[in-house]
């Protein structure tokens, strides 16, 4: 691992580790809980594990992928590719999620809607608030989409040249 590539961890990491503890501090830490903080301060931390831990996944998958160019392995393995396709599953299950309120309705402060409006009512707020704010599975998943499939172009290039 290069210099530059440990001082990004660090840098990140350190900046997980301490906007994971203010979102804990936030959540648990008040008093009178979480409704009478301000929004503006509980909008940083989150913003800010996101970020970092998009950091960290970048420097560590660059690193690994730069490990296995230099060791003369194909950069999309089967592993990869595996790993590519259980990406989807969390927008698989959303989406499964999202048809079943459809039948059963979808309730919100003591209201309840059925049909189209509480399929978007439940992607919306399972999708975007939880799966995107509270837990950052999807930019994680979009972030490794988006690599594989640049990774994958690169590779058939360099096979295309290697072959003429």
């Amino acid at each position: 691992m290069k210099k530059y590539e440990k001082a990004l961890l660090a840098i990140f990491g350190f900046c997980a580790v301490l906007s994971v503890s203010a979102v804990l501090y936030i959540w648990y830490g008040l008093e009178k809980g979480p409704g009478y903080v301000d929004d503006g301060i509980t909008v940083v931390p989150f913003w800010c594990v996101f970020v970092s831990l998009a950091g960290l996944s970048a420097v560590l998958v660059s690193w690994r992928l730069r490990k296995r160019a230099e060791a003369g392995k194909k950069p999309v393995s089967g592993l990869y590719t595996l790993s590519f396709v259980l990406s989807f599953l969390p927008f698989v299950l959303l989406i499964i999620s999202s048809v079943n309120s459809m039948s059963e309705g979808f309730s919100f402060m003591g209201d309840t809607w059925y049909g189209t409006e509480a399929f978007w009512d439940t992607f919306s707020w399972n999708g975007i608030l939880v799966f995107s704010c509270l837990v950052p599975v999807f930019p994680a998943m979009i972030f490794w989409q988006i690599l594989y499939i640049i990774k994958r172009k690169q590779y058939r290039k360099l096979m295309r040249a290697s072959d003429k």
